[in-house]
């Protein structure tokens, strides 16, 4: 159900392409239905966890380079924005990342993905998102998902790597020049489902700029900002409160606009150990022991001209 409605009501470009199978993206998907719900809170953290562990176990392979946690219940398709939710969303998160708990609202929280390379082990840093059915028609309507609520992780660095491990790149410099044109082609693109709905996110524009790459698509201007977009709220911020507590409306003039979005990350320069930056395409290298560890700390996002993340 999730890859069906994804290959064409997906904003994200790697989400859209992983759910039709292409370019090599390869997306795992574990279910939690009414049957664990009614076990109790002390199963589903086992069962979250493990599949936690499993889905590390596939990217450590180079199986997997993005997973989707999916809370397929019937009732949480219809909990609107709400206090309810926001509590609904902090315990599910708990139940998976419970390293750097208790998990707060308006937080970017990441993720770690390995991956042996050269007999070698290596961790890069995973974006963590929260997409539910009622997010439809709302200010964040683009991480809307049928059936309940998903938790999305998504390891862009894990993915260009792995390419390049199966030949499919020479190098990480050769396979970003795909992905950073995926994340470009993402911004803007948003507003599906709806005869015209305006995007939760935008491109700002750069009149320095000339266009990096040919065909440009029509969500993407000419010469838009390779440095940095604009959008309703932080994407890569793992529950925000207000889009999660409050009914909004698209286009709603109380949610709060970001204007100073980074995507100057997509880069193969190595970011040195304590940076922001540090593990996204060259990854951290740990022990064998390390294969479960997440040493990326989570960052709490400030609207301001000067964001770093």
């Amino acid at each position: 159900m999730l890859f069906n409605w994804a290959k064409k009501s997906q904003p994200c470009i790697i989400g859209h392409l992983g759910s039709a199978k292409k370019r090599g993206i390869q997306i795992s998907v574990f279910v939690v239905d009414e049957q664990d719900v009614a076990q109790g809170d002390a199963h589903l953290q086992r069962y979250l966890r493990q599949c936690r562990r499993d889905w590390k176990d596939q990217c450590r392979r180079g199986e997997s380079d993005a997973a989707l946690f999916f809370l397929n219940i019937e009732k949480l398709s219809r909990i609107s924005p709400s206090s309810s939710l926001l509590q609904i969303f902090t315990k599910f998160s708990e139940f998976i990342f419970h390293e750097f708990g208790p998990i707060q609202p308006d937080v970017i929280y990441t993720e770690a993905a390995p991956l042996n390379m050269d007999e070698k082990l290596y961790l890069f840093k995973a974006g963590v998102n929260i997409f539910h059915t009622t997010a439809h028609l709302t200010s964040n309507h683009d991480r809307r998902v049928p059936g309940g609520v998903v938790v999305s992780v998504n390891a862009v660095g894990h993915y260009a790597n792995n390419m390049v491990k199966q030949s499919m790149f020479k190098d990480v410099e050769d396979a970003l020049t795909e992905t950073r044109k995926f994340a470009w082609q993402s911004i803007g693109n948003g507003g599906i489902g709806v005869k015209d709905l305006p995007p939760t996110s935008w491109h700002n524009i750069d009149a320095k700029n000339t266009c990096p790459f040919g065909e440009r698509p029509g969500t993407v201007p000419e010469n838009f900002s390779i440095a940095n977009y604009s959008a309703r709220y932080h994407t890569d911020i793992l529950i925000p409160r207000y889009l999660t507590e409050v009914p909004t409306a698209v286009g709603d003039p109380s949610v709060e606009d970001w204007k100073s979005l980074t995507i100057e990350y997509f880069t193969a320069r190595q970011y040195q150990i304590g940076s922001i930056d540090f593990g996204m395409f060259h990854g951290y290298p740990v022990d064998d022991e390390a294969a479960y560890f997440n040493p990326f700390p989570p960052i709490r996002a400030i609207n301001s001209p000067d964001l770093i993340y």
